[in-house]
């Protein structure tokens, strides 16, 4: 529906045989919100050599389109609630009407599954829609697309529309929750929010080769990446060989000609397993977090009609790569998760009587299996008739993970978990577009990684205002908030890893705001439906660094000293003192010694200040909230957490 309407949009006005030589690009539709105070980007197509012109507000600008039919301009910067219709012409008569267009502010909504995370999908949906009724807010979203080159036009899953009850369930919670927050809090024009996130993603997937390449990223990768969007058959089979190579090093069942594939096996040491499923989630106990090489097996005998011809196998979606055997005999080899597998069994592989399916699969996170559904998880023989492979297959472990002597080759063209490829074909596509600021909540993906992520975050932070073209261009970093397991004891928690790495670079830039929810966090589950806490704080710290508003911001540690029992901890945003709640004093204060070897520590609130003792024990660093899901009872007088830190003592 969406796309019938954006293509009716295009060609509504046009006239006679020019009626489709005038295009403009899919992120310029009606009801769309473009950035007061600055200028206004159009582009499309129309015939080589001819002139266009658009106008409105008042004013007209032209331009010739290029010899390959392309054609840019740019019209006056337009005050905040300015509205009204953008005519676009060419000179032959072609026309293009871009209806009830409105100047305000343009808020980009990126990353991965807690921003993509839809209205719908989050808590108390029903009266968040509800909710969404006259309200001066717009929202376009961006399909998910992942592509090795970069794009030139997105291609959106709901083009620029008045947000209803009936649209705002797709689009993300806290984004929503976020505009809904400026303007409660008085900003007076239509907000636009452009949401273009996706689930699982690393912060590489978001960022051009450019940026990644002056972030430090293997050069190798980014060449292999460039050559499979030249030549994609050739730079798969490379890869394809690559991993059956390591597969060969660093898997029992995969030494020499791969003996676990075979037709035949002493099947004595396998066991059961209900498949399609993730193995992590089986509640298999040794499966229940092993990331690594699992082999599984399963027979099915087929007469003489049904062994006869070619045959095609489907194993829907594995976790994450796979090498399938039917007879011992490779059939197919799939390197990225999301995609669906289906392979070609060429005639004479099949047999009359028993035949023997096995299935390699390399898991380096997530679940780890066949994800499914029953409904493409068969065999459909040379006779058309459909086996069903759901059901009863056996499995072995053939390798984990802490064994491997090297990790499996990239794949820098996965989607998610590659490079720069959600950026080709959701972010490089919005070149032009003027925005107000960017909200990024990204993170997750990238915790087994976290020492890397503050140079891969000031990179992005970097190649996305180049792109948008406003080196000052305001951006909200949403911290990650609690999740795993609680512990007992110290731990250097990844998760805690990137949080620090997060509020370091935050803390670099003035236009660059911390989005701490620390206390949001739901140990056991990664996705805490709760936005509108976070979405709140995301708009009070738009206010504050896009708007210039005086907000409060989460407290910070700004300085330690040595005193006579130990030391004392200054914090900023905490001119009336902090607060302590549910005890009588604060917790999650570690010590720690040159050695890195922490302890917890009992610490007591002065003020605006926190002192620990240390009972005359070495003291190097001081660690607050540093587990996954630490237990934190220290706020601000805002309601706003302090944000957990580490930071050396003198």
């Amino acid at each position: 529906m969406y796309k019938s309407l954006i293509f009716a949009l295009a060609t509504c006005c046009a006239t006679g045989a020019l009626a489709q030589t005038l295009t403009v690009a899919p992120h310029l539709a009606s009801n769309m919100v473009v950035q007061r105070d600055q200028p206004i980007e159009l582009r499309g197509t129309a015939r080589a050599g001819e002139r266009v012109s658009a106008s409105f507000g008042g004013t007209t600008r032209e331009a010739t389109a290029a010899s390959d039919g392309g054609w840019r301009l740019s019209l006056p910067a337009q005050p905040g609630g300015r509205s009204g219709d953008v005519s676009i012409r060419t000179a032959s008569g072609g026309s293009v009407t871009l209806s009830n267009v409105v100047a305000g502010d343009v808020w980009l909504c990126s990353g991965q599954s807690n921003m993509d995370l839809t209205v719908a999908s989050s808590a108390n949906p029903e009266r968040t829609a509800r909710e969404a009724a006259g309200t001066p807010i717009r929202v376009m979203k961006v399909r998910r697309t992942a592509v090795a080159s970069a794009r030139t036009e997105i291609d959106p899953e709901i083009p620029w529309s008045i947000a209803s009850p009936e649209n705002v369930g797709q689009i993300s919670a806290a984004c929503w929750h976020m505009a809904r927050e400026l303007v409660a809090k008085g900003v007076e024009v239509p907000i636009g929010l452009i949401h273009a996130s996706w689930g699982g993603t690393t912060i590489e997937d978001w960022m051009p080769p450019a940026a990644l390449r002056s972030a430090g990223t293997d050069a190798a990768a980014l060449t292999a990446l460039a050559d499979y969007g030249r030549d994609p058959d050739g730079a798969l089979a490379r890869m394809i060989e690559a991993t059956d190579a390591w597969a060969a090093r660093n898997d029992a069942g995969s030494k020499g000609d791969a003996p676990w594939a075979a037709a035949t096996l002493d099947m004595a040491d396998w066991k059961p397993f209900r498949a399609p499923g993730h193995w992590e989630r089986s509640g298999i106990r040794e499966l229940a977090a092993l990331d690594g090489v699992m082999w599984f097996r399963r027979t099915l005998d087929l007469s003489a009609a049904q062994a006869t011809g070619e045959a095609k196998i489907r194993l829907g979606r594995i976790d994450e790569r796979d090498r399938v055997w039917i007879n011992g005999k490779p059939v197919g080899a799939t390197l990225i998760a999301s995609a669906l597998r289906e392979y070609a069994v060429p005639a004479g592989v099949l047999k009359t009587g028993v035949n023997t399916i096995a299935v390699r699969v390399i898991d380096e996170a997530g679940g780890g299996g066949f994800g499914g559904p029953d409904a493409v998880f068969d065999l459909t023989t040379g006779d058309g008739a459909r086996v069903p492979l759901a059901g009863d297959w056996s499995y072995r472990i053939g390798s984990r993970d802490s064994e491997w002597s090297e990790a499996p080759p990239f794949v820098p063209w996965a989607a998610p978990r590659g490079l720069a490829m959600a950026w080709n074909g959701m972010i490089a596509p919005l070149q032009g577009v003027r925005l107000k600021g960017v909200a990024w909540y990204q993170g997750e993906s990238n915790t087994s990684r976290a020492s890397a992520y503050a140079g891969l975050l000031r990179a992005w932070r970097t190649a996305w205002r180049t792109h948008f073209g406003d080196a000052k261009l305001p951006m909200l970093v949403v911290q990650l908030p609690g999740y795993g397991p609680m512990a007992v004891r110290p731990v250097d928690a990844p998760w805690a890893g990137l949080r620090e790495a997060q509020r370091v670079v935050a803390l670099e830039d003035a236009t660059t705001g911390l989005v701490v929810t620390i206390d949001q966090g739901v140990p056991s589950d990664i996705h805490p439906a709760h936005k509108d806490v976070v979405g709140a704080r995301m708009g009070r710290e738009a206010l504050r660094v896009a708007y210039g508003n005086a907000m409060a911001e989460a407290p910070q540690p700004i300085g330690v000293r040595r005193i006579a029992s130990g030391v004392a901890i200054a914090f900023s945003h905490a001119e009336r003192g902090l607060l302590v709640y549910g005890a009588a004093d604060p917790v999650g204060f570690e010590l720690c010694d040159e050695k890195g070897q922490c302890r917890f520590a009992r610490a007591r609130l002065a003020g605006e200040a926190v002192t620990i003792a240390t009972d005359d024990l070495p003291v190097a660093e001081i660690r607050y909230g540093w587990q996954g899901s630490p237990v934190v009872n220290l706020f601000a007088r805002s309601g706003l957490p302090v944000t957990p830190f580490r930071i050396a003592v003198p």
